[in-house]
């Protein structure tokens, strides 16, 4: 196989050895035989055709599976939706009347504003570091401390509560990679 690399003085190209693949081990009759790879790719092809034209029906057994895929993804999606649906219309509210509301006003009228402030600065630093959600917390900065204390106090204690996850992990470091790498 010669190889041009595009030079428009007309020199010559270099020589390049062909690929050529050995089968061993093939059902189609290429058992010990020198087979390039763009001869056995042509070959499967041909072969995958004759197959089709002979077996195709009107409609495929791989189309009535395509179509049944979709529309079991369509009524999955719709009730999903549903769900969704059901649980913001009337199971939402009531957690929220119900569980949410009396444990802000309980904090609220509980704490002093200085412990308030300490009790949302940790809970919102430490929460997610355990998973758990701190928006109620974030509520009830707002509602105490109006918008621009209750901001500075959410920011402050959100860069702590994203380090420590960090600071945790960097501590087992070592034995993180020990174990992923065996």
């Amino acid at each position: 196989m010669t190889f041009y690399d595009g030079n428009s003085n007309g020199e010559g190209g270099e020589v390049m050895p062909e690929l050529k693949v050995r089968v061993e081990g093939d059902d189609n009759g290429v058992n010990g035989k020198r087979v390039t790879l763009r001869q056995r790719l042509l070959e499967e092809c041909e072969a995958e055709e004759r197959y089709l034209l002979v077996k195709e029906p009107a409609f495929s057994c791989i189309q009535r599976r395509s179509i049944w895929f979709w529309v079991k993804l369509g009524v999955l999606f719709t009730f999903i939706g549903l769900l969704a649906a059901v649980f913001f219309r009337w199971v939402g509210p009531f957690l929220m009347d119900k569980e949410l509301m009396p444990i802000i006003n309980w904090e609220m009228t509980t704490f002093s504003t200085p412990m308030l402030a300490v009790l949302v600065f940790a809970s919102v630093a430490l929460f997610p570091t355990i998973l758990l959600p701190s928006t109620p917390s974030i509520w009830v900065a707002g509602m105490t401390f109006g918008y621009g204390f209750g901001f500075l106090l959410i920011i402050s204690a959100a860069a702590v509560g994203v380090s420590l996850p960090f600071f945790i992990g960097s501590l087992f470091l070592h034995r993180i990679q020990v174990r992923t790498s065996s």
